[in-house]
């Protein structure tokens, strides 16, 4: 995508709904423009892939993605559930003032819940980078292929349903195949094309 940012912003203006003048920059591995990790969440929470842009009217844009294959989530590490537990821990205060859920949501039910735990976290991530100015816009992308059980009937859904009009506005839930047909329809050149068909091969499983 990096050769052709000129088809990547159309593509990506198309997932999010427009707004995107140019994409500046696309990040792998991306936790923030400081390197410190105290200075967000102060944990390991990070995009797999973050793409930086500028808006229409000239603001800064991000759309954070998290890109999921496995099919179960992760246990609880010692650390984030102390972090989780903490009355006036960063965890709470990011995910009250986010405005991202619905009123009744204790975070601490993300202690148990290992299948949905991890897109919180991106998903608060990113407004940490609104808080902090860095961006004034921001998409969270989770990724993962139709097949995968686990996020399509079950991590989503419960997902969303937590969500308050913020939230639900800021979280794209995409699969593997709706993003490659996105990609065909913008990405027109031989050598995009050969990507293309690489990448389902190696992600798409037909049965």
């Amino acid at each position: 995508m990096e050769e052709d940012l000129s088809a990547a912003t159309a593509l990506f203006n198309e997932i999010i709904g427009g707004g995107i003048s140019r994409i500046d920059k696309i990040h792998i591995e991306f936790a923030g423009k400081s390197p410190d990790r105290s200075e967000y969440l102060n944990d390991g929470t990070s995009f797999d892939t973050f793409i930086e842009y500028t808006m229409t009217d000239g603001d800064k844009g991000g759309i954070g993605i998290e890109v999921k294959y496995t099919e179960n989530g992760y246990r609880i590490g010692e650390k984030e559930k102390e972090d989780i537990e903490k009355p006036n821990g960063t965890y709470r205060q990011v995910s009250e003032e986010s405005n991202y859920f619905i009123p009744s949501l204790n975070i601490t039910s993300f202690i148990k819940a290992n299948h949905l735990r991890q897109i919180w976290r991106n998903h608060i991530l990113g407004y940490y980078m609104l808080k902090k100015g860095e961006i004034k816009r921001f998409h969270y992308i989770h990724l993962y292929p139709e097949g995968n059980r686990h996020f399509h009937k079950y991590a989503v859904p419960e997902y969303i349903q937590l969500l308050g009009e913020d939230g639900r506005n800021s979280f794209i839930a995409m699969t593997y195949e709706s993003l490659f047909k996105l990609i065909d329809s913008h990405f027109k050149q031989e050598k995009q094309k050969e990507w293309l068909e690489y990448l389902r091969k190696r992600y798409i499983v037909e049965l």
